[in-house]
């Protein structure tokens, strides 16, 4: 039978997950910047940088409850 026990997370992990959040606060708040000022090449680079914090934010998230390594 599985038991299910509790483990705290360590520091890293929720460092990690700070400042991946501030990221992409940042990269979504610039491309938000960059298209009220009508460029566009720079809100989708932005746009895309922070697809990409999100993406990465999800992986850790996953290997921390999930375990894939």
């Amino acid at each position: 039978m599985n038991l299910l026990k509790a483990v705290s997370l360590s520091g890293g992990w929720l460092v990690l997950a700070g400042v991946l959040i501030i990221l992409e606060i940042l990269f979504v708040y610039e491309a938000m910047m960059a298209d009220m000022a009508g460029l566009q090449r720079i809100f989708g680079v932005f746009v895309g940088v922070a697809i990409l914090c999100f993406a990465a934010l999800l992986y850790s998230v996953s290997v921390l409850f999930y375990g894939w390594k």
